[in-house]
């Protein structure tokens, strides 16, 4: 725009200039008119002059002269031709005036008979004749070039004028459809802004939406008849008004466990909310991240937890029941079965006993369910206690194959026991233990093909007490691999018999009383390995104290044997030191459940002991803290996702255990509070 400003008064300078060259030879030509004029005049005064010797003939020849000189003097009026013969001729005038002036009035008429005088005048007008043509050309071509530059100019004008409104049109069509398009989004946003709002008014859970600072911004209709506070009374204040979730000092999102849009623990269970009269609820509190450019708020949703009290009441109750009204029974009819079996009543025909193995078999599997189903609950409740007495698992091993045999036939399976000849001591429950392995020998049984083997096997390997039961069935599928120890969970394909889900479960809370762990792997050539490992007494961890609630799980990986046992040996009482030799045996750990902590080696015999990490999940899906503790120098990117990094050589053993007590400390606090 600005270019076609300045070229268009650059034209209008030039038209100028045009018109001003066309009026300047204008002039010129007139005033070599007047000029010829002029001179005629003073020709005429001569001539008069001359014939009638009156001296009033001569009074228009000095303008005529004055006129001549001043015509003459512009600027391209008399060419030097011109200027020669004007001369010329005022000198011929003046000699024939002086003449007549001295009384010599025939020597002066002589003069100009003798036609010097008109040839001279005939000469000028010749050439003022041709000056006035050369000028009356270049008038015209200036003439000519001045309309051609306006004729341009008015069609420059006209396009400009075209396309500076065809410019404006496209502008304000643009600007009209941004009109547009902004209030069609300003639209969509209140519509999508009144549907949030009226979905956050309809849902039937309470929801409390928090600032980064861990102040109220709002609370729907459920929070509002669940608390007793309207919206307008609540907003503004800190959460801890009707529900504490964060306790503790420092920023809001420190203290609840968020970290880099990720929360340690989304959901809490059993809260106590604080009604405006003063009155408590128990609620769950589910936390979910809104990221918003303001910072990350937080949604909490709260759920009464009332009715789930009043059904876990339920459950007790029922359990209860089971327990007192159907084991009692079951057990009568097992020892009905049995007497029969024994020939109390009389030999029975080989039919009639197929009936009663088959009976009793299921009698026993029915009494299994129910026991599972109330050590669950025992779990649960914090009651399942277990006794600690020297015993060797030699003998668990042959009691579960004794036990199992009647099922192993009836499938055609063969049992084999495969434990070592020496001893294998430890100190706990043998009744438990041989739940534990009962229940591995069973579903390698229902997992077998008929004429399969099964081989359970006792030994000491690695330090530890180990048990061990294979099978050649199809293995564990992978869609349940990463839950198998979770309740409800089977690995039993769909053509082998029901199970409950709950058998390995509970073994695993049983190991894990013992201070032990327990993981399945693949077998070489088919089938699956499960196994579980129990310190031997007087061991780093059979030292540990019995409890209830036992130590803290640490896995620790490292292929240095000297370093898992010097580790092992200073954290006595702090942690259940696993120890893993390879990524691998830390996986088939992992299976048994995640630990509370990873102390993880840079460089083992199967890779980087870092690369375990997107494998350290709890059961809540928040990350494992993870310690990386190498002697090999760690990349800043992932020291930046470890909890902690140190080094072999320059932090000592009591170092990594304040870190480990440190970390495992921070770790319990949100559940103890």
């Amino acid at each position: 725009m600005t270019a076609l400003i300045a070229w268009t008064d650059a034209e209008y300078a030039r038209s100028l200039r045009l018109q001003a060259a066309a009026t300047r030879s204008f002039d010129r030509e007139r005033a070599q008119v007047m000029l010829l004029s002029a001179m005629k005049d003073a020709e005429t005064a001569q001539r008069g002059y001359l014939l009638t010797g009156d001296p009033a003939f001569l009074n228009p020849y000095a303008p005529a002269r004055r006129l001549a000189s001043r015509l003459r003097a512009m600027e391209g009026v008399a060419a030097p031709e011109v200027a020669a013969l004007i001369d010329s001729k005022f000198a011929e005038l003046d000699r024939t005036l002086a003449l007549f002036r001295g009384g010599k009035h025939a020597a002066a008429r002589a003069a100009v008979a003798d036609g010097e005088g008109r040839r001279v005048m005939d000469r000028l007008r010749a050439a003022l004749a041709r000056a006035g043509t050369s000028e009356r050309a270049l008038t015209a071509e200036r003439r000519a070039a001045f309309a051609r530059q306006r004729g341009e100019l008015r069609l420059l004008l006209l396009a400009t004028g075209a396309v500076l409104t065809l410019a404006l049109a496209v502008t304000l069509r643009s600007l009209w459809r941004s009109r547009c398009e902004a209030y069609d989004a300003a639209l969509d946003a209140y519509e999508k802004g009144e549907r949030n709002a009226a979905i956050l008014r309809g849902t039937s859970d309470a929801l409390l939406i928090l600032n980064p600072s861990g102040t109220i911004e709002m609370i729907n209709d459920a929070a509002s008849a669940l608390l007793g506070y309207t919206p307008e009374e609540l907003e503004r204040r800190d959460v801890v008004t009707v529900l504490r979730i964060a306790e503790g000092s420092g920023a809001f999102h420190q203290r609840i466990g968020l970290h880099d849009g990720r929360l340690d623990r989304p959901l809490l269970t059993d809260r106590v909310a604080r009604h405006r009269d003063g009155s408590e609820r128990h609620v769950d509190v589910a936390i979910g991240v809104m990221r918003v450019p303001s910072g990350d708020h937080l949604v909490l949703s709260l759920r009464d937890a009332s009715e789930r009290t009043r059904i876990e009441r339920a459950k007790d109750e029922l359990i209860s029941t089971i327990g007192h009204e159907l084991r009692t029974p079951l057990t009568s009819v097992v020892g009905s079965l049995a007497l029969l079996r024994g020939g109390a009543a009389m030999d029975l025909p080989p039919q009639a006993a197929r009936l009663v193995d088959i009976a009793d078999n299921n009698a026993r599997r029915l009494i299994r369910l129910i026991n599972d189903l109330l050590d669950i609950d025992r779990i649960e409740s914090g009651q399942l206690a277990m006794a600690r007495t020297p015993l060797d698992l030699r003998e668990v091993v042959a009691r579960a194959a004794l036990d199992s045999d009647g099922l192993a036939r009836s499938r055609d399976v063969v049992l084999t026991d495969a434990s070592a000849n020496a001893p294998v001591p430890v100190e706990g429950d043998a009744e438990r233990l041989l739940q534990v392995v009962t229940n591995l020998v069973s579903n390698a049984i229902h997992a077998s093909p008929a004429g399969a083997t099964v081989t359970i096997a006792s030994r000491v390997e690695a330090g530890r007490a180990l048990i061990a039961v294979e099978d050649r069935g199809e293995g564990v599928p992978a869609a349940v691999r990463p839950r198998l120890f979770e309740r409800f969970e089977s690995g039993r394909a769909a053509t082998h018999a029901p199970a409950s889900g709950l058998g390995l479960a509970i073994s695993r809370e049983i190991v894990r009383r013992h201070d032990g762990t327990i993981w399945f792997e693949d077998r070489d050539g088919g089938g699956t390995r499960f196994a579980f490992a129990l310190p031997l007494p007087g061991s780093v961890l059979g030292g540990t104290p019995a409890s209830d609630a036992p130590l803290p799980l640490l896995l620790h990986l490292d292929d240095d044997p000297d370093v898992r046992d010097t580790v092992a040996a200073a954290l006595v009482g702090v942690a259940r030191v696993l120890p893993a030799a390879s990524l691998a045996m830390a996986r088939a750990l992992l299976r048994g459940g995640a630990p509370d902590l990873a102390l993880l080696d840079m460089q083992v015999v199967d890779g980087h002991g870092p690369e375990l990490a997107p494998e350290l999940v709890d059961a809540n899906g928040a990350p494992v803290p993870v310690v990386i503790y190498s002697g090999q120098a760690v990349p800043p990117a992932l020291a930046a996702r470890a909890t902690a990094v140190l080094t072999k050589g320059r932090h000592d053993l009591p170092e990594l255990v304040a870190t480990v007590r440190r970390l495992l400390a921070e770790r319990r606090a949100p559940v103890d509070a």
